[in-house]
């Protein structure tokens, strides 16, 4: 794998505050991987994946990926789209210093909906219903629950984010036949 040398040579994608977003690569793993935050960990398990590091190559390789650092350069989520589902779904994964500011976080996370408005019509979400926090995270990022699903006997909110720059609707099976 290849060594970052200088945190400074990441591209900073967009920068809020002291925080900033920088694609997401395979040198990034090993040190996500020592900080993911515990639930996580869990999540990623309850998805089928074997091992965390096998859910972080195929993250890097298949999806569109970007993580969020501090002012101190720690790694606060890796966050993204992937794109086995249609529409795309957007994934968190937030590591353990996720704690020291969730409110910067926040407010950085309506940063990222707004950049990905530029390239999404729309974006779905599947959070387990055990994690309010995040339930509550997503509706206020602008997502809307849709349903349930149920996987592994974990039942799952279905949320859809239609892009507010465009006109469409979210939910496809309920838009309007045209003959």
């Amino acid at each position: 794998m290849k060594v970052l040398r200088n945190f400074m040579d990441e591209v900073k994608i967009l920068q809020s505050g002291s925080y900033y977003m920088t694609p997401f690569y395979e040198y990034h793993i090993p040190e996500v991987y020592s900080i993911l935050h515990p639930e996580t960990e869990r999540e990623l398990s309850n998805l089928g994946y074997p091992t965390v590091i096998e859910a972080l190559c195929d993250l890097q390789k298949d999806s569109e990926v970007y993580i969020v650092r501090d002012k101190e350069w720690n790694i606060m989520m890796a966050s993204g789209v992937f794109f086995s589902e249609e529409p795309p779904q957007l994934f968190a994964l937030f590591t353990k210093h996720i704690t020291t500011n969730f409110k910067g976080l926040a407010r950085g996370s309506k940063l990222l909906m707004s950049f990905l408005d530029q390239s999404y019509d729309d974006l779905s979400m599947q959070i387990a219903e055990e994690y309010v926090s995040m339930l509550n995270w997503a509706v206020w990022l602008g997502f809307h629950p849709v349903g349930f699903s149920d996987w592994k006997n974990i039942r799952y909110v279905d949320f859809v984010r239609c892009n507010p720059t465009k006109n469409c609707v979210s939910d496809k099976t309920s838009r309007p036949v045209i003959h």
